[in-house]
């Protein structure tokens, strides 16, 4: 069998959810010698395959249960999770960590595929500086805006057990999806200014 049946026949882990005592753990760092495995570059391989599968914009690694430092995102075409997202081109971090976020913030309704049919209204800064390995276990750093900025530090508390129903303001902040599907019939102004009128996959820059 070639490499790319291999690839094809890769099997993706099912989800693991919001409680999962592991999935709530800070994860270990990656070693040299562990990424230069089979089995941690065959892991790399069907990451971004389980986050295609399972819709996501982003997915960590320990949400399909490999307990460890890695994370991925990007979205091709239309994504029906975040339907007004722009593309992303997709990114595999080892290791990843932050050395500068702005001061300046924005918020949006998150997802996951850890918390599912739920949403919370989130405020993250606005751009990062993300250092980590590539999937060679070469340094890499990049300075991410806006959305991919938003997806990095989704994904990276995720390597730190925090979801994202930890960083909502209040409990008014955290709705269930079909709240947010009928959100045409809201009060005025609720949950809050910002979040009333923000469509999934934009950012706003007000609470």
């Amino acid at each position: 069998m070639s490499s790319t049946d291999d690839d094809n026949h890769i099997e993706i882990p099912p989800l693991h959810y919001l409680g999962d005592k592991k999935l709530m753990k800070p994860q270990p760092l990656v070693t040299t010698q562990h990424l230069k495995s089979d089995e941690f570059q065959l892991k790399l391989k069907m990451l971004p395959k389980a986050m295609r599968k399972y819709g996501g914009i982003g997915i960590a690694a320990p949400q399909i249960g490999w307990w460890t430092r890695v994370f991925c995102f990007g979205i091709e075409g239309t994504n029906p999770r975040y339907p007004n997202a722009s593309d992303l081109p997709l990114t595999i971090w080892i290791n990843p960590a932050i050395t500068w976020k702005s001061e300046e913030t924005n918020w949006m309704w998150e997802g996951c595929l850890s918390v599912p049919v739920m949403r919370g209204w989130v405020e993250r800064p606005a751009e990062v500086k993300l250092c980590g390995w590539n999937e060679s276990g070469e340094e890499k750093e990049q300075h991410l805006k806006r959305l991919a900025a938003r997806v990095a530090q989704h994904e990276l508390d995720h390597l730190d057990g925090v979801l994202f129903p930890n960083r909502v303001p209040g409990k008014e902040f955290l709705v269930p999806q079909a709240s947010i599907d009928a959100r045409d019939g809201w009060a005025e102004n609720w949950p809050s200014f910002g979040s009333c009128k923000t469509a999934m996959g934009e950012l706003c820059d007000e609470r």
